[in-house]
């Protein structure tokens, strides 16, 4: 099972699950790792080099999104997107263009994994990679996304004075009949 997870996600993002401290549990839990594995392989390892997710996501053939699907999620910010169809389901990679520059992982269940402190703990893992960058987790806020409930977990990235910051985001909204889980790093373009 290692081998076929190590190279669905790549061998980076499996060995962040395992090396960060992920307990047994959380680490055997597939919908966890293949959730946080994803993010971790294209938006912390890829992104924010565009050329590098495209990339990714034609190596690992990935579906391009269909023009009308993908004004759907961004609204009128330009961006791409990608599907990738798993037996866990349906995958969602979209990557947002300024003024913020995003990348996001979507996928909607019947039900939220518990991947809260996997992920938690990958971001702590690759932010103590990033070079005199700091990580602060901010208090959880509940908002309505697109008319549903939805909790947001959110993490700032200092990287010094006059250096840009990165928000990393986990938002889960309760929709009728399934939950979206979206992972997201966004950069604010100046």
């Amino acid at each position: 099972m290692r081998q076929c997870l190590t190279s669905r996600l790549g061998g980076a993002a499996f060995a962040a699950l395992i090396t960060l401290g992920a307990t047994p549990v959380r680490a055997a839990d597939p919908a966890v790792v293949q959730l946080v594995g994803m993010f971790a392989a294209i938006c912390l390892d890829r992104f924010p080099d565009d050329a590098a997710v495209r990339q990714f996501a034609t190596q690992q053939r990935l579906d391009v999104m269909p023009d009308e699907r993908l004004h759907h999620m961004l609204g009128t910010d330009p961006g791409e997107g990608w599907i990738q169809n798993t037996a866990r389901g349906q995958y969602v990679l979209t990557i947002e263009m300024p003024p913020y520059h995003t990348c996001a992982i979507r996928k909607a269940d019947s039900a939220a994994p518990d991947f809260l402190s996997s992920f938690s703990q990958v971001l702590a893992g690759w932010a103590a990679t990033q070079s005199g960058a700091g990580l602060k987790q901010l208090p959880p806020q509940t908002t309505e996304i697109g008319g549903f409930p939805s909790q947001i977990y959110q993490w700032d990235l200092s990287r010094g004075p006059g250096k840009q910051g990165e928000t990393l985001l986990a938002i889960v909204t309760n929709a009728t009949n399934r939950v979206e889980v979206r992972l997201a790093r966004a950069i604010k373009v100046q």
